[in-house]
């Protein structure tokens, strides 16, 4: 999705739902945490967002990179309270995401789920939390 606009667009439009439906099925730990109205309207949205979302990842992969590296020498940071909820990975990750985070935001709430990507739907109430416990920091 990286490449240059036009590709990357057409190929995921034409095969939107079997495109989206392989994230729906490999990212979910619980795949019972979605059920099928959900599921529909996940892969309906996701059609209907294909520029949105292709330029979102063109732009992590590239100026995204350029913009934070100027941010960081700057010595830039997040003034307000910052939580962050991120799948444990444990080794996997390769590095350490609480540090990598913390550098970004001095104030920061770093929480590892045992849900898979779709945190939300598989974990509500530990979501629900987090969002809590922001609100009132």
């Amino acid at each position: 999705m990286a490449q240059p606009p036009g590709l990357p667009e057409t190929m995921i439009a034409n095969s939107a739902d079997a495109y989206f439906a392989s994230f729906l099925d490999g990212w979910a730990r619980d795949p019972a945490a979605m059920p099928e109205p959900v599921r529909a309207a996940y892969l309906r949205a996701s059609a209907a967002a294909v520029p949105s979302i292709v330029a979102d990842y063109r732009a992590s992969a590239g100026i995204d990179v350029t913009h934070d590296q100027a941010d960081q020498d700057a010595g830039s940071q997040l003034a307000m309270p910052v939580t962050v909820v991120q799948q444990d990975w444990g080794a996997r990750l390769g590095y350490d995401a609480a540090a990598v985070w913390h550098a970004w935001a001095p104030d920061l709430d770093h929480r590892l789920t045992g849900a898979g990507h779709f945190m939300a739907e598989e974990a509500p109430d530990e979501i629900t939390d987090a969002i809590r416990d922001l609100l009132v920091r």
